[in-house]
């Protein structure tokens, strides 16, 4: 039935209703205003207390690097506050706590033996943050600045596997140690002092106990490294400390203890040889001479990192240096190794005898410090590739 009017008038359903004078009112409009600007994002309590830079470094002592990431691009409020200049930043990430990646890098790439299994071993590596039964030295990496605990950074040898000798009690029989060469897959037998009877002198120092059962460290970078237990060809082993320390740009791993009977390099040595030598690249006069090397030539080495070799113009770099002296977590080791290894791959170099901008190549540079390598092998190589050159045209 259509409603009616107090007229009698037939009233139109379709008819719009006017809007309330009380809506329109100034009030109103003032209270619709305040409403907007309560929908507007204020400062939160986080926001405040991180704008506190104390307080900020204090929040993030607790947190890893993916958190930090993560709280960062929560709010644009709180990555202003979390990142205001690049020093502060800088800052922060030695603060943080270690990711664990570098060990996650490591079970990736080192492969245990059989003999892990067949004999009473154990495996120490664990993360500094992780580990609570003793404190791991952390420090911020080099090149990202994120805080990077020992055991997830570089090292030249990583000695993470002990095997407990037949009779702990009896002084004589010693336990075995073993470890990986860097990112290098096969495991090798490394030595104790007290295993060799050369070196009496380092009787007196501590014996090498198993990690797991104590609060000893592990002994990266330290004793003699022995052939990996895949190899079939023997050889003494190499005192650790020596080719740490050995000038590479004058000796090469490739002589270094030279002896026909083991072949060259030595087995013990060739995973670090391997390292070593692909720094080597052949190149022109003018391209090593130039202040300002030509980047396609010599990729974006970290000259910085050690200035004095690049400014000298001759190779002094050493496995210490380069690595040890360093504290360089291993995501940011395995990038440097990836621009090492496409510098000395680009297409020119396929060309053997030649310089990647084409001219013949007569010398051999350093892709680590772009100083040139003068070792009793350079000339050998540069003479090879010249005669590689000769016999393909």
């Amino acid at each position: 039935m259509i409603p009616l009017n107090h007229n009698r008038a037939v009233e139109n359903p379709r008819m719009k209703r006017k809007r309330s004078a009380d809506l329109t009112s100034p009030s109103c409009q003032k209270q619709k205003v305040d409403a907007s600007k309560m929908a507007t994002p204020r400062s939160s309590l986080l926001v405040k207390v991180l704008r506190e830079y104390e307080l900020l470094a204090s929040v993030v002592s607790s947190l890893f690097a993916d958190d930090l990431l993560a709280l960062a691009l929560t709010s644009k409020a709180l990555h202003e506050a979390i990142m205001p200049r690049p020093v502060s930043l800088q800052n922060l990430l030695g603060r943080l706590k270690c990711s664990g990646k570098g060990i996650a890098i490591r079970n990736e790439c080192h492969q245990k033996s059989k003999f892990f299994y067949e004999y009473n071993c154990t495996e120490h590596v664990q993360c500094g943050s992780a580990d609570s039964t003793c404190e791991i030295e952390t420090k911020p990496c080099a090149t990202c600045k994120v805080t990077t605990c020992d055991e997830c950074r570089v090292h030249c040898v990583y000695q993470s596997i002990f095997e407990a000798s037949n009779d702990p009690d009896d002084p004589s029989e010693l336990p075995n140690f073993s470890g990986f060469v860097m990112l290098k897959p096969h495991e090798h037998p490394i030595l104790s002092p007290h295993h060799l009877v050369l070196v009496p002198h380092k009787w007196s120092a501590e014996r090498w106990q198993d990690p797991a059962l104590s609060c000893s460290r592990p002994h990266h970078d330290q004793g003699y490294l022995d052939a990996p237990l895949v190899s079939l060809i023997p050889a003494p082993p190499e005192s650790i400390e020596d080719v740490l320390d050995l000038d590479l740009g004058k000796q090469s791993l490739m002589t270094f203890h030279e002896d026909s009977r083991y072949g060259r390099p030595s087995p013990a040595l060739a995973s670090l040889c391997e390292v070593s030598e692909s720094r080597r690249i052949a190149v022109c006069d003018n391209c090593l001479d130039s202040s300002r090397p030509n980047q396609s030539l010599i990729a974006e080495s970290d000259a910085e990192i050690l200035p004095e070799a690049a400014r000298s113009g001759t190779c002094h770099c050493t496995m210490r240096k380069r690595f040890l002296d360093r504290w360089l977590c291993l995501r940011c080791y395995q990038k440097e190794e990836r621009m090492i290894e496409k510098s000395a791959e680009t297409e020119s170099s396929k060309n053997y005898g030649l310089c990647r901008c084409g001219a013949e190549a007569c010398r051999i540079a350093c892709l680590w410090c772009r100083g040139e390598i003068i070792d009793e092998t350079a000339q050998d190589d540069v003479e090879g590739s010249a005669t590689d050159n000769i016999v393909q045209h």
